[in-house]
């Protein structure tokens, strides 16, 4: 990556000062929201509202101007006019300041004019040397800088380390909410805009080295460089996944993805066979792709598409069965062997114990991990689906049982670590309690349906045999 687009992207992400051009005191105007969601995020460094209009905003001395910022400035958020950006960026080159975010619209989305215009402001800035986000973009998100600078009152993502790339702002908005109510870790989100000046081949580039992703994600209208995006690709995948879910693929869609980020949306089924090339794994249901990176980043990698499926309940085994297998994933056989010590852990009436083990007849609680074990331990199953017993807390269960389901809960919750193999749990009951918070402090996957489990088992086994290709 060339160096000054580096320290731009540096300054972005973890700036050690930042200036909001356009603050407001106004909560209907986005410069209120930027400045107020910095505040709110924790950004511990200098912050320095510029609005000539103004003396104070939200109880910061204002300034008329970032030439009027007494030190340096890594990190310039433009929210302004759209006849006021040029000027704005020129200001910025003149301070040097290292990196900026553009969030006014009304570019090359709207009009040929708008175009010109972007492409007149891309080209000054980057014979000038400075990059910036956007325009027409939503803002971004960085846990290492504590950088919140999207619009309305977001709520912040926790911490952790998949990064998330939306070439829509709105449905970028969307799924920032979605993963933050759904406790999805993230290191970094971006929303791309127009990419005037920072593509989304550069991110990509830049991710790849970023040691807080261990995950990348995706969502794409177009891609402008499709061999550059296939080289990062392939150098970056065998090391670390990348998911995309790639809209414009009807005339419908491609249109829509024109009007409003100035996408121009290639031969879907060559880009798919791009992606197939370069081992992006591209899916085609949004909380499902965070769902597989959530698990991309700490589970092991299976070394096969070979599954295990464990319950106490025939339905279950029936429909997790069905899900793997129509996603490509096989149940083998248990051996005699393994078969035998399997019925060992079951009174003589359960049911046979092949694959799926159907252990409604499981002898005790204890013996329902011993089957999980036993399973975990055949060379030939990769990973584990399985539904936990968890029954539920309430007054009338003594501090012993209570002591004894959360024992059994991390038990369980080890064989990922203890085998090296993935282990992705079901249950019927809400996803909360004690026993579930056991789980989600392990990372350990944890739906209320079957066909979760499978998409997810599929995601990993896809990046393991992504990785072993490229060995």
């Amino acid at each position: 990556m060339e160096a000054r687009l580096k320290e731009a992207l540096d300054a972005i992400f973890e700036p050690r000062s930042a200036a909001i051009i356009g603050a407001s005191n106004n909560p209907r105007r986005w410069g209120f929201h930027t400045l107020r969601n910095m505040v709110e995020a924790g950004f511990r460094h200098p912050l320095y509202p510029i609005n000539p209009g103004e003396t104070e905003v939200q109880g910061f001395p204002c300034l008329a101007s970032v030439m009027d910022v007494p030190g340096p400035v890594d990190l310039a958020v433009i929210v302004v006019n759209t006849t006021q950006v040029t000027d704005i960026i020129r200001d910025c080159v003149r301070k040097g300041v290292k990196g900026g975010i553009v969030i006014t619209a009304g570019f090359a989305e709207i009009s040929s004019e708008g175009d010109e215009l972007q492409r007149r402001v891309a080209v000054e800035a980057r014979e000038a040397g400075f990059y910036f986000i956007g325009p027409n973009c939503w803002g971004i998100w960085s846990s290492a800088g504590n950088v919140n600078t999207v619009f309305n009152r977001s709520m912040h993502l926790p911490k952790g380390a998949v990064a998330f790339l939306s070439q829509s702002g709105t449905l970028g908005e969307y799924l920032y909410n979605a993963t933050a109510k759904a406790g999805f870790g993230v290191s970094k989100f971006v929303s791309l805009g127009n990419q005037a000046s920072i593509t989304f081949n550069d991110y990509l580039e830049y991710l790849g080295e970023d040691p807080s992703t261990r995950v990348i994600t995706a969502y794409l209208e177009d891609v402008r460089d499709g061999r550059r995006f296939v080289e990062l690709a392939r150098r970056i995948t065998p090391r670390k996944p990348v998911l995309v879910f790639k809209a414009g693929s009807t005339p419908a869609s491609a249109r829509a993805a024109r009007s409003h980020t100035a996408a121009l949306a290639g031969d879907d089924a060559i880009f798919d066979r791009a992606c197939r090339q370069a081992g992006v794994i591209r899916w085609h249901d949004f909380m499902e792709m965070f769902d597989m990176a959530d698990a991309l980043c700490y589970q092991p990698l299976p070394r096969g598409n070979r599954v295990a499926v464990i319950s106490p309940g025939g339905g279950f085994c029936v429909t997790a069965a069905e899900a793997c297998t129509r996603l490509g994933l096989e149940l083998p056989e248990m051996d005699p062997k393994a078969q035998s010590e399997l019925r060992d852990q079951m009174v003589g009436y359960a049911p046979p114990p092949v694959n799926p083990i159907d252990c409604i007849a499981r002898k005790s609680s204890e013996a329902y991990l011993d089957i999980v074990e036993i399973a975990a331990r055949q060379d030939y199953i990769d990973g584990l689906i399985v539904t936990p017993r968890q029954p539920r807390f309430h007054r009338r269960v003594s501090p012993a049982s209570m002591i004894n389901q959360i024992r059994r809960a991390e038990r369980l919750a080890a064989v990922p670590e203890k085998f090296g193999k993935p282990l992705i749990l079901a249950s019927e009951h809400e996803l909360e309690g004690p026993v579930y918070e056991v789980f989600k402090g392990r990372h350990i996957p944890f739906f209320d349906n079957p066909f979760d489990c499978a998409k997810v088992m599929y995601g990993l086994a896809e990046y393991g045999r992504i990785v072993k290709g490229r060995r």
